[in-house]
């Protein structure tokens, strides 16, 4: 088993930071945050209040930085290719994908495919992109050419429900719409249909292996796909401030307003 995955249920069995040999490894100023994710090689990418996107390394050292101010404001990064990485302006309907020195590469209008401020975006596996078409309910994958390349089911007659996510994230060939009513839909790699899971998250989720980890207020919970086994963690210092918190490797990140607290599990 991997050392994240060892984490991951080391934390969430033993409860944190108590007992644990996990402690505050580093303290980042980051001035006014607005959200933030990382990436499996342990870089964190933060966005602040005026819109500048700034990558961290591991040590919490600054590696790049990108800004728009044409697009309105930033609502989505998604690293999972740290060598593309896609960020989205939600009120433009613009996607622009960054290269590994998060140098704009191309930037995507989604109006050209009569989608208009599609709620959730993301990328795919085999480098193409994630949209979800909240007029028409359905998923769709398009490429950089604006090439619609699969569309799912309308979930209205799918789910008999419309779908309104605020986060997508693809995993194992799986992708995942969270929803804070209606909970998590699950699709296959072709965006078709294939489950909904009743949780009902703050409205970003990560998948690690089998586990779905997300937040809700000051703690954080995996429920286990497998297992069927829920379980929670609650977070340090509690709710005041928080914006959001994240697991990657052997580490725990949390982002309040003002500074991003990395945790580390002691060798």
């Amino acid at each position: 088993m991997k050392l994240s995955h060892l984490f991951l249920l080391f934390l969430l069995t033993a409860g944190f930071p108590a007992d644990t040999p996990a402690q505050l490894l580093k303290s980042i100023s980051t001035g006014e945050a607005r959200l933030f994710t990382t990436d499996d090689n342990g870089n964190i990418y933060l966005v602040k209040t005026n819109n500048e996107l700034i990558r961290y390394n591991r040590e919490g050292d600054s590696t790049g930085n990108f800004r728009s101010v044409q697009n309105g404001d930033v609502t989505w990064v998604d690293a999972t290719n740290p060598l593309r990485v896609l960020v989205y302006f939600q009120a433009f309907s613009k996607v622009i994908l960054l290269d590994r020195m998060l140098t704009p590469k191309n930037e995507l209008d989604l109006k050209k495919l009569g989608i208009f401020n599609p709620p959730a975006t993301g990328v795919s596996a085999d480098g193409k992109i994630w949209v979800y078409d909240y007029v028409n309910a359905r998923l769709k994958k398009i490429d950089d050419q604006l090439n619609t390349i699969s569309s799912g089911n309308d979930m209205r007659i799918e789910s008999e429900t419309v779908p309104v996510p605020l986060s997508l994230v693809e995993r194992d060939y799986r992708v995942y719409l969270c929803d804070t009513i209606h909970g998590i839909y699950v699709f296959d790699r072709y965006g078709s249909y294939i489950n909904t899971l009743e949780i009902k998250s703050s409205g970003k989720v990560q998948v690690i292996g089998q586990q779905i980890v997300y937040r809700i207020e000051d703690t954080l919970f995996s429920y286990d796909m497998k297992s069927l086994i829920l379980k929670r963690m609650p977070l340090p210092y509690g709710t005041a401030d928080m914006l959001d918190a994240r697991l990657e490797r052997n580490r725990m990140y949390i982002l309040y307003k003002n500074r991003l607290d990395i945790y580390e599990q002691a060798e």
